[in-house]
Parts: C-alpha cells; structure tokens; sequence
C-alpha cells in the first residue's frame, strides 16, 4: 500500500487554508460599508412585489417577473462594483495590494468572482421562493437569464471605476447609461443590442425562431461584453500610478 506524503498533504491543507481565509478576508469587505443597505433594498424590493404578485389575478406573466429579478441582481452587485475601488483607496489599503505580485490576479479577481456567486446565489434563493409561492417555472433556467445583463452591467460598473477612479463618479455615470438605454427600451425590443432584453417578453410581430435567435446572439454579445469589461478593468488596475 502506497503510503501518503506528509509533506504533500501539509502543502495541500496550508493551500486550502490560505484560499479560504483569502475568501472569509474578501467577503468582509464585501459586506462592509453600505453593501448591506443595497442588500436590504434587494430584499425589499423582490418581498414587495411578490406580495403585489400573490394577490394579482395574473402571475403567470413571466416577462414582469423577469424585470423584478433584473432589478433586484442589479442592486445587489451595483455597490461593490462601483464602490469597491473607492473603499480601498478610502481605507488606504490600495498600495499595500498593489505590493502583492499579480496583484490583479490575485485579489481583485477574487473578489469580483465572489461578489457575481454571491449575487447568482442570492438570485437562485429568489426565483426559487417565486416558483413556490407565485407560479411555477425553471427557476435555475430564469436565474441564469437575469445574471447575463447582471453580469454585464457590474462588470461595466467595475471597469468604469478604474477608469474614474470614484464611486459617486461611477455610479452618476452608470444610472445615466440604464436612463439612456431604458429610454431606448421600446425602439430597441427587438434588437440583440438591448442591454434590458427580456426573453421570456418576444415581440408579437416576430417568430419564436426569430425571437430565439436576436436573444442568442444578445446573450452572446452581453457575455462578450462582460469579458472585455474585466479585462480592461485589470489591466487599468495595473497601472498603478493612476490610483496612488
């Protein structure tokens, strides 16, 4: 029988060890500061027209419902995403993390990754109560729907603060750009270049194969977006003279 290296198993549990105090550190931040408001607000928001929905005579229209869950992910990542790199500078942790050898890599990737599970899990808890209590649907299959624009908007949200290097900035910035695309809402239904397209909403004029294919390829173009958004974003993070 092959005996185990000691040496390897000490490697092995010194490593998980680290990643998982890495995770414990990064979420911290996360819910410091006013994370928890936005939070609340999530909450609230979904609670409260749940509760409009339950005494509705018509739940069953999936197309509303999708636009409370977007709102309500958009909530939840809009706060660390826009604020994060404030908060860093603000607490004057920003040029001990840009000591760390791949800095972008190793922190702030981390923590960007946690907060869209965060959210996707906070999401996935949503649509689930709504399946149960309001009407019945795929709920994993709706939760990954909401989280592409999701996705797509926290990562813009990212990206925009390294660039303007504040929060209120960023987030000025960022309820500008929903205003302007809310208002091109209705020219924009039936376009796959909708940041708020909703699928299970198809135009009546158009086919479902039709409909199938501009959501395909807005998904694929959100999705594109959202990797050339952090991208860009840990390669501005890199220049570190911008932000000391």
């Amino acid at each position: 029988m092959a005996k185990k290296n000691p040496m390897k198993t000490n490697n092995l549990y010194n490593y998980s060890s680290l990643v998982q105090k890495m995770i414990l550190y990064n979420l911290r931040i996360i819910f410091a500061n006013k994370f928890i408001w936005f939070l609340a607000g999530s909450i609230v928001f979904y609670l409260g027209l749940s509760v409009i929905y339950v005494f509705s005579q018509d739940v069953s229209a999936m197309s509303e419902l999708y636009g409370v869950f977007l709102f309500s992910g958009i909530l939840l990542v809009f706060y660390p995403s826009v604020f994060g790199i404030q908060n860093d500078q603000d607490a004057r942790t920003l040029e001990i993390l840009f000591g760390i050898p791949n800095y972008r890599y190793k922190v702030w990737l981390v923590r960007i990754i946690l907060i869209f599970v965060l959210a996707f899990l906070i999401m996935l808890v949503f649509t689930f109560l709504t399946t149960v209590l309001i009407v019945k649907f795929q709920f994993v299959k709706v939760t990954v729907q909401v989280m592409i624009p999701v996705l797509f908007l926290g990562m813009m949200s990212f990206m925009l603060s390294t660039v303007i290097r504040n929060g209120n900035g960023t987030a000025v910035v960022m309820i500008i750009f929903g205003i302007f695309f809310m208002i091109l809402e209705d020219p924009l239904r039936k376009s796959q270049w909708n940041v708020f397209l909703n699928p299970f909403d198809p135009a009546w004029d158009v086919s479902e194969t039709t409909w199938a294919i501009i959501t395909l390829k807005n998904r694929i173009i959100l999705i594109t977006g959202t990797i050339l958004f952090l991208l860009a974003a840990l390669f501005n993070l890199q220049k570190r003279e911008k932000f000391m």
